[in-house]
């Protein structure tokens, strides 16, 4: 499996920096360290290597998300937790924007990368609302939907201005619509 895992991270990596359309196999096979024959012997093709990389991509968030959640005790902490998590990464060098976003923007009609990214989301937000509601949030579920949404246009807002403020501001106006304190946002270095 190691090498289906090189091509893997490999994959990840490149997608992640610059787009699915705008890399090809020849690249991830040579940067992989892996023949043409050893990279289709584990992905059929391009779209079902995208498909892993999702997976995957999926997998380390949720790994990486959940473990600083769970380093907090109180519900709002929690919440804390999630959102600096996300700003850390939004501030970070492999911040490149959400490769399930890019997916389904750069692949309108392929049902196996938008029912890998609704999945993301999907479980993206039911811990939103698990969160929401340890904290005693009116409305959960509503709530966590529009968090998750919020979320998103985050993403796309910090890949144009970079702007730790607008996320600040948002994030506040965020909850104080869904009357949760304001809880301290760490400005990223």
């Amino acid at each position: 499996m190691k090498k289906r895992d090189d091509i893997l991270y490999t994959a990840l990596r490149l997608f992640n920096e610059n787009g699915y359309h705008a890399v090809g196999v020849d690249r991830i096979r040579d940067e992989a360290h892996v023949s043409k024959m050893t990279l289709y012997k584990h992905f059929a093709n391009k779209d079902k290597l995208v498909e892993e990389v999702l997976k995957l991509r999926h997998v380390t968030f949720k790994e990486s998300l959940e473990n600083e959640i769970s380093k907090a005790e109180d519900p709002l902490d929690k919440i804390n937790a999630f959102i600096n998590w996300h700003i850390r990464w939004f501030f970070s060098n492999d911040f490149h924007g959400c490769m399930f976003i890019k997916a389904t923007g750069e692949f309108h009609d392929t049902a196996n990368f938008l029912s890998v990214s609704q999945d993301h989301k999907e479980w993206l937000t039911n811990l939103l609302e698990d969160l929401l509601k340890a904290a005693n949030v009116s409305q959960p579920e509503s709530c966590a939907q529009l968090f998750e949404i919020t979320l998103d246009g985050m993403i796309v807002n910090v890949s144009i201005f970079q702007s730790f403020e607008r996320i600040q501001a948002a994030w506040y106006k965020l909850c104080d619509a869904v009357n949760l304190p304001r809880l301290t946002l760490e400005k990223p270095m």
